[in-house]
């Protein structure tokens, strides 16, 4: 949809403001994992696109972080990495509102999760789900990354 951060915030305000529950989905390209600035990446789209929201309203927002060279690419990101970025999420909403409204914020994984990857993912303490794409279309591996196993 080539959205800049200015207009999610204006579309993540516009949701918040007509009582609806926005999913925030944030992540870096290939090149900017690569080059080790992740949480600089997401950091820079967290302070841009939740402009403007407050503590009260962000019990409402959930965040996905999905890279985006893994999405529909068949590449997941390692799970410790999605860990890693994912209690860096939960760090940031810490710094800028408050701790309750980090441990009660919902950060979900999302980039080609698959049957063979979602049990780990979902093992992981800073990870509360998981956004599916292209795997939900298949009956048998939706079924079982529902029906994860925590590892």
């Amino acid at each position: 949809f080539k959205n800049d951060d200015d207009a999610i915030n204006k579309k993540t305000r516009k949701l918040l403001d007509e009582g609806l529950c926005p999913m925030l989905c944030i992540g870096e390209s290939q090149d900017e994992n690569g080059m080790g600035i992740t949480s600089a990446v997401c950091a820079t789209q967290l302070s841009k696109d939740l402009r403007g929201v407050t503590a009260e309203e962000m019990k409402k927002v959930t965040i996905a972080y999905e890279p985006v060279w893994a999405i529909g690419t068949g590449l997941t990101c390692a799970p410790e990495q999605a860990q890693d970025t994912c209690a860096f999420i939960r760090g940031w909403v810490a710094k800028m509102y408050d701790q309750n409204t980090a441990d009660n914020i919902r950060i979900l994984y999302g980039g080609s999760v698959t049957p063979d990857t979602v049990d780990e993912l979902m093992g992981k303490p800073d990870i509360d789900g998981c956004l599916v794409g292209g795997a939900s279309l298949d009956a048998a591996k939706f079924g079982r990354i529902i029906n994860f196993e925590s590892k």
